[in-house]
């Protein structure tokens, strides 16, 4: 139950990342009193500048966090240089080069197409992490976990705004992201939570935003920055805000991979775009329609399902 409430602290932490982002992309209202953003439109190249920015911000944090949290990280650090252990590390690499193209994926799907019906697609993923970790680990999904899989999904569509019309390049471009962000996300959660079997959730998330610090910087060389000189300290804030929000979701995430089954977590997880809208209503004043408010109480109700049978399991497996 513990993994499952720290899984549950994460979504809304990227929950409230989403929010913020939005806000960087679009001018809003928050909390009705204010009209501020759109510091930058949401382009391709734009959308990749914000995410270096945010793994910048985010790297030192977590170098300091890490020895904190978990003061043996150097230790374990050290023993994945060992030969014993280089298919662990080869591993951990492949894990935060997947999780680094779900990312940049995922930020150019929303540059492309509306961010609801993007962060929709993406979390499609819990879908492709069940069936491999079928494959992989011999997790057949329950009946139980197969009907709040849909319950979470048939809630997200709901509460996705209205579809506005896009050019059929950015059309394709969108959607085709979005999915490869989907499967990319999948990916990097069965890797994590196989290398979770010989390193600690913390010495991994630091080799996760130091690969994509990396991976990041070097895209820095294919895009064209346009940013207005007077938007930078704006868009410094932002991201900073972002980058903190992001840290401590993949934390919780990477801690509850490590407490419960990662096609369990993937389930939680994808109620992000549920808790984004309603984030988005509470703060930027967005309205709901019926069919989102129904899709919020599916996805609420599915996720407590889910929450009492992790209770009865661990309850079962104390007795």
């Amino acid at each position: 139950m513990q993994g499952f409430l720290i899984v549950v602290l994460g979504s809304l932490c990227l929950a409230l990342q989403n929010v913020v982002l939005r806000v960087i992309f679009s001018e809003s209202t928050i909390l009705g009193q204010i009209s501020w953003g759109g510091l930058i439109p949401p382009t391709l190249s734009n959308s990749l500048l914000v995410l270096h920015m945010r793994t910048l911000l985010i790297l030192p944090a977590i170098a300091v966090l890490s020895y904190r949290l978990y003061p043996a990280t150097t230790q374990a650090l050290r023993q994945l240089l060992q030969p014993q252990q280089r298919s662990t590390l080869g591993l951990a690499i492949s894990s935060s080069s997947f999780l680094y193209l779900a990312l940049a994926l995922l930020f150019i799907a929303i540059a492309s197409i509306p961010a609801g019906v993007a962060t929709v697609l993406f979390f499609m993923h819990p879908i492709i992490t069940g069936l491999l970790a079928w494959k992989v680990f011999g997790h057949r999904p329950s009946r139980l976990r197969m009907g709040v899989t849909l319950g979470v999904l048939l809630g997200s569509v709901l509460v996705v705004p209205s579809f506005v019309d896009a050019p059929g390049s950015s059309l394709g471009l969108g959607v085709g992201a979005a999915l490869g962000a989907s499967v990319a996300y999948a990916v990097q959660g069965i890797q994590a939570q196989i290398c979770f079997r010989h390193i600690h959730p913390v010495p991994f998330t630091l080799i996760n935003f130091g690969v994509m610090a990396i991976l990041s910087t070097l895209s820095l060389g294919v895009i064209q920055i346009e940013v207005p000189a007077d938007q930078w300290g704006a868009l410094w804030w932002l991201s900073l805000i972002t980058a903190g929000l992001t840290l401590l979701g993949q934390l919780c995430y990477n801690i509850g991979i490590h407490l419960v089954r990662a096609a369990s977590m993937s389930i939680v997880a994808v109620s992000n775009p549920v808790l984004t809208v309603a984030i988005a209503w509470v703060v930027l004043q967005e309205s709901l329609q019926i069919r989102q408010t129904l899709g919020i109480v599916l996805v609420i109700a599915s996720i407590v399902t889910l929450g009492q049978e992790h209770r009865q399991n661990s309850n079962a497996s104390t007795t």
